[in-house]
């Protein structure tokens, strides 16, 4: 291999990070899967008193997260004039090897898992077997063709990737933003509430020290999602986490994240992807699709809500709603999926349209008045927090307020005919374990209403319905459980029809 060439580097001004190396990797033990046989061969080994101590045998090894090779050579010329070259990629050669290690200490089960490295442009990530994928840096990059294409088939099939700022640089975390958008066109990077699972996923983490310019503040973390349903498949973390991973000193001209704070943090994060794996397999399937016309006499029509925002979480969703509606009532269903904008003429055809989300939004002045139309007229909004998370809830309330500023959203007892009149009475019903965690008194349906005229027009609730309903494998929806979604969502729906 032919020396690089100083001067044909491009060169940088902030240093690279240093940190001693990484242990070797151990390799990981032959395993069989269940349906296969070993033949042992009994020897007479030596005789073992029943007193004498015997070790437990070792965990199974098992990576879970690769550390992507990225980006290029670059040159850094400290003040003395001495000319450093070093891979982008790498940042804190120790980082990702320490953050697993302290995984394994931390996380329940005596577990063993490993990380590797791996360049990002190879085809054959798979988050069955790699669930997770570091990138971390300092500098501005630019991905390649090959890496954008793996990194969608990658996140679309379930995978996450964390992306850090080692040291806190901008240029990285302004470079993913907007590498990302090769990735996926049409999402953006949310910044995540202070209940999301994220800081709730192992440790509840409120607030982390940082440090900025050497001055030290402790402050709630600034991450960023963007998201498959309301999965975090891209985790933007501007801070940096590098050092207190690699237990080294920090940069006072950086942005970090500090110590134990970075270490729960990273905890949190693997933890939350390891949580989430079956729910991502869930999201990569292909879900039905009805392309057949209405028929003349269909009863029932579901009407999803489009407005600009994550109103599109619960991939096939009809089909889970309507089949349950149809097989247990024998009403009347068009399987078509309709999806409708509160300004669309049309909105007066369905008796009444379901609405949700996870993050904050705003309606325009043309779908508030749309609404409010709908609304007078007779319609019946049912709208639900996807995930069970607060920004959706408060932007919910705020437009209501907005609309009608002389009425309010109150709590429907579960004694109200909605729920004890309809096909199937029930007062009480149960939630996930998300929802749980955080009240565990929860035993009756979470629901608010707001009226016209003493009729029921809007019914709401801030825990998470269409995933129960939907029966998506979501560890982290703080909602109704499977078990009740389609019975609460019937009982609705045969009230909203004969009232």
């Amino acid at each position: 291999m032919l020396p690089f060439k100083a001067d044909a580097q491009r060169a940088v001004n902030f240093p690279p990070a240093e940190s001693a190396p990484p242990p070797a990797a151990k390799s990981p033990p032959k395993t069989v899967s269940s349906s296969e046989t070993i033949d042992i061969t009994m020897t007479n080994g030596p005789g073992m008193r029943k007193s004498q101590e015997r070790s437990p045998p070792a965990p199974p090894s098992l990576t879970v997260m690769y550390k992507v090779e990225y980006g290029e050579k670059l040159k850094y010329v400290d003040s003395a004039g001495k000319v450093t070259l070093f891979d982008q990629w790498k940042s804190f050669p120790n980082d990702a090897s320490n953050l697993v290690a302290f995984t394994n200490k931390r996380l329940p089960g005596g577990n063993n898992y490993q990380y590797d490295t791996k360049p990002l442009a190879s085809p054959d990530f798979d988050p069955v077997d790699i669930p997770i994928l570091y990138m971390t840096g300092d500098y501005d990059f630019v991905l390649t063709d090959a890496e954008v294409e793996n990194l969608h088939r990658y996140l679309t099939a379930g995978g996450t990737i964390i992306f850090n700022a080692a040291r806190g640089q901008d240029a990285f975390s302004i470079a993913v933003m907007r590498e990302m958008r090769k990735v996926f066109p049409k999402k953006r990077f949310m910044k995540i509430p202070p209940d999301h699972p994220l800081l709730n996923s192992f440790d509840r983490i409120k607030d982390v020290s940082t440090m900025v310019n050497g001055i030290k503040i402790s402050k709630p973390p600034d991450i960023y999602t963007l998201d498959i349903g309301t999965r975090a498949a891209a985790i933007l973390v501007p801070y940096g986490l590098g050092t207190a991973w690699s237990e080294t000193s920090y940069n006072p001209a950086g942005k970090h994240i500090m110590g134990e704070a970075a270490i729960r943090l990273g905890v949190n994060m693997i933890s939350y992807v390891l949580g989430n794996t079956a729910y991502g397999k869930f999201l990569s399937q292909q879900f039905p699709k009805y392309d057949s016309h209405t028929k003349a006499g269909d009863v029932f029509r579901f009407g999803l809500v489009r407005y600009n925002g994550s109103w599109d979480v619960n991939p096939g969703i009809q089909n889970s709603l309507l089949l349950g509606l149809n097989d247990n009532t024998h009403i009347d269903v068009d399987f078509a999926p309709h999806v409708v904008s509160l300004d669309d003429p049309t909105l007066g055809n369905y008796p009444l349209i379901f609405m949700t989300g996870h993050y904050n939004f705003e309606l325009t002045p043309q779908e508030r008045e749309g609404l409010i139309r709908y609304l007078q007229r007779g319609g019946m909004l049912v709208a639900s927090a996807a995930g069970g998370l607060s920004p959706f809830d408060t932007a919910f309330r705020h437009e209501l307020q907005e609309m009608f500023p002389k009425s309010e959203l109150v709590k429907i007892p579960p004694s109200h005919p909605l729920f004890t009149g309809g096909w199937n009475p029930l007062e009480r019903i149960s939630y996930t374990p998300a929802a749980l965690k955080d009240n565990p008194d929860l035993s009756t349906p979470e629901f608010y209403g707001l009226f016209i005229n003493d009729r029921l027009a809007v019914l709401y609730t801030p825990y998470d319905f269409n995933s129960g309903l939907n029966r998506e494998s979501n560890a982290y929806a703080k909602g109704i459980s499977s078990s009740d979604s389609l019975k609460v969502a019937i009982d609705i729906i045969t009230y909203a029809l004969s009232h």
